[in-house]
């Protein structure tokens, strides 16, 4: 099953129903005034410009080979404050709209009510992890560092906070070395800990990590979350897939937290991969690149 076409349908649907909009507005601008009942030819002109922008943004969205949730989110967002911004609009001003004006605006403020939901639930299906309560994001990043060479510096587990800016700390507690029942400790910049426990070791492929949520300091709004690291050849070089699994605490918190999982690790580990392939070779630095495939 495709786990994106429910979200692309919708936000390809809202793009369609935003142009159609904007163009009215656009064109039409005396029109639309008679129905509503007010006559403001450049606002009606400026809300239609602003209409087509947001339906490129969402056209751009539905043609991407990797389609980004957080822009989803955002999306929803603007469709929300539409619908919210309209019922106030009825409530302040109920003396400058006709009856049929506002019939108009509750009417399309229920369509753009029912977009911004269709794609929340679109968020949902696009994360979640099937037959599972868990919900996933993955990123793949290609380097032109060879996999054995790529493996030896990121199974040094303990040495994560020497790649990632964000973290201040990390170690593999009681002096193990990484593998099967080692334990890593991370603290971040905003003086966040917590720990994570090696449940899987595939010597030169992949490790999983079990974060041990139920510690009382566990900073992250989950009940449940594991994660692992995976490097695979590709040509002369290797990609490098990591990967995240968790049950947000609350449950419907799921369509705000995966495209925020989503948006920091896309922004934040395509540099800790390159500064780690830069690590392994001596060519420096070396070129990586996101691909666009959900993993």
């Amino acid at each position: 099953m495709n786990t994106t076409r429910l979200l692309r349908t919708a936000l390809l649907a809202n793009a369609v129903f935003s142009a159609v909009c904007a163009l009215t507005l656009l064109a039409l601008p005396a029109f639309v005034g008679d129905i509503l009942g007010i006559q403001v030819p450049l606002i009606l002109r400026l809300l239609g410009f602003g209409l087509f922008i947001f339906s490129i943004d969402l056209v751009h969205q539905v043609i991407r080979p990797r389609l980004l949730t957080w822009r989803a989110l955002y999306a929803s967002a603007g469709d929300f404050l539409w619908v919210i911004g309209s019922v106030l609009g009825l409530l302040l001003f109920p003396e400058l709209f006709s009856v049929t004006g506002v019939a108009v605006v509750l009417v399309i403020a229920g369509i753009v009510l029912a977009f911004g939901i269709w794609q929340v639930c679109g968020i949902d299906r696009t994360h979640r992890v099937a037959n599972s309560a868990l919900h996933r994001h993955c990123l793949v990043v290609r380097t032109e560092a060879p996999a054995v060479a790529m493996w030896d510096v990121i199974e040094r587990m303990g040495d994560i906070q020497n790649y990632a800016p964000s973290l201040v700390r990390s170690e593999i507690l009681d002096g193990k070395v990484p593998g099967v029942g080692a334990v890593r400790r991370c603290a971040d910049q905003f003086g966040r800990c917590w720990t994570e426990e090696c449940i899987d070791f595939d010597p030169g492929h992949s490790f999983t990590v079990r974060f041990v949520c139920e510690a009382p300091d566990f900073p992250f709004p989950v009940s449940t979350m594991i994660g692992g690291w995976e490097v695979m050849s590709a040509g002369t070089g290797s990609d490098v897939m990591v990967w995240w699994e968790i049950a947000p605490k609350p449950r419907f918190l799921a369509p705000v937290l995966l495209p925020v999982l989503a948006f920091s690790a896309d922004r934040d580990f395509v540099g800790v991969i390159r500064r780690m392939a830069d690590d392994s070779i001596v060519q420096n630095p070396s070129k990586v690149r996101l691909l666009p495939r959900f993993c």
